[in-house]
């Protein structure tokens, strides 16, 4: 008895052994010095296509740049002079349900929600010193520091034209918090101040934010001797190139680079966004000449249509002039004038019945107009659909064309 006792105080005396740390996604993409440490484990110097780990204190070098995929396709990107720590990553694969946290002490950043957030956005959060971020089923970007942040949407928010539910963010604190749904738009927070109102980056702003998080893996180095790819991050194992490959055709499915991220917000600082325009970015055009747009299109069978719309963004008119629509088919053609129309007190979406505005209504039994916003230039396209016939045998189909924009 007396030994088997001694056996016992001789186990309960040994230390207890560290569970290993729990694997939560790979590290897609690694440019220069990049260190992380997790609880009960080394540090290490953080490789591309090696694992990350919950509680991982992740910190960037002045050259260093990081991109973490985890496993819920939640992303991360950090900058140079970054320090973020995982607090926790829960996810169930089956049911898409966890929780992600993150405490991001300093530097530049973009998260990108994945699964976790997209089924439950309050399952997100992202710390700072001076609040939290909220971040509901969209793109977010910032730049932190000791006491002050600034973060801003990246998208899709509000009247994106990809199909995507509009996400947002909210940035708050003790003193209170501020919403944010338009792309383009973000937040100041500074330490003991409630946040800002939610206002409008310049491209500056937005620039100042993103360019220090190109993490493209062409060049990345993991922080081996001389930086390469091939030497200093892992990518010369076997294991190494699958997490990586994996990662990176995970990322290319769900996220565009960080050029296409500024691309995307710089057209719309000014609140142009692709898709069906508004009257109101109609009457952000400013030209002192006369716009045409030249279109046509196949209707079905023979026929065929084309049409010149004619706009004075100046004037706040559209139509007029020498503005028509034509149809044609094996037997014959038919025209009707586009009469002009004011726009200057017309609200919601830039659409237009022009049935009303036709000199031919007989042969063109209806025609509507909406202006597109592309490429962040407010009402660069215009796109027509007409019914063409004269009541027997009518065809109906899409015309589109873009104004011609000064050079």
């Amino acid at each position: 008895m007396a030994t088997l006792t001694a056996v016992l105080l001789a186990l309960l005396a040994l230390p207890a052994r560290a569970a290993a740390p729990s694997d939560i996604g790979v590290a897609a993409a690694v440019r220069g010095v990049v260190h992380a440490s997790a609880p009960q484990a080394a540090g290490r110097v953080v490789e591309t296509g090696r694992p990350v780990y919950a509680l991982d204190h992740v910190t960037t070098a002045a050259d260093g740049k990081l991109q973490i995929l985890l496993l819920d396709e939640t992303t991360f990107t950090l900058g140079p002079n970054s320090d973020m720590v995982l607090d926790e990553f829960v996810y169930d694969p089956a049911s898409g349900a966890g929780k992600v946290s993150a405490n991001m002490a300093k530097g530049v950043f973009r998260f990108v929600t994945g699964k976790v957030a997209r089924r439950n956005p309050g399952d997100m959060k992202v710390k700072m010193p001076v609040g939290t971020i909220g971040i509901r089923g969209t793109m977010v970007a910032g730049q932190v520091g000791s006491d002050v942040a600034t973060i801003v949407l990246i998208g899709p928010g509000r009247g994106n034209n990809a199909d995507e539910n509009p996400g947002g963010l909210t940035v708050g604190n003790d003193q209170g918090s501020t919403d944010v749904d338009t792309s383009g738009y973000g937040v100041t927070i500074r330490s003991g101040q409630p946040p800002s109102a939610a206002f409008e980056l310049s491209p500056d702003q937005l620039r100042g934010i993103l360019d220090g998080l190109s993490t493209s893996p062409s060049g990345a180095g993991g922080g081996g001797v001389d930086g390469s790819a091939d030497k200093g991050s892992g990518q010369d194992s076997a294991e190494g190139k699958t997490h990586s490959q994996d990662a990176l055709a995970s990322l290319d499915a769900s996220m565009p680079d960080t050029s296409q991220f500024a691309s995307q917000v710089t057209n719309t600082v000014s609140g142009i966004v692709d898709g069906t325009a508004n009257w109101n970015d109609v009457r952000t055009v400013e030209t002192a000449t006369m716009e045409t747009y030249n279109g046509s299109g196949f209707l079905g069978g023979s026929y065929s249509a084309s049409f010149v719309l004619e706009v004075n963004f100046a004037a706040k008119t559209l139509g007029g002039g020498s503005s028509n629509i034509n149809g044609s088919n094996l037997s014959g053609s038919g025209s009707t004038n586009i009469s002009s129309i004011d726009y200057s007190a017309l609200s919601g979406a830039a659409q237009v019945n022009l049935y009303p505005y036709l000199s031919n209504q007989g042969m063109f039994p209806s025609a509507s107009l909406t202006l597109v916003n592309k490429d962040g230039i407010a009402a660069k396209t215009a796109v027509i659909d007409v019914t063409y016939g004269s009541g027997i045998g009518n065809v109906s189909g899409t015309m589109s064309a873009d104004r011609g924009l000064p050079q």
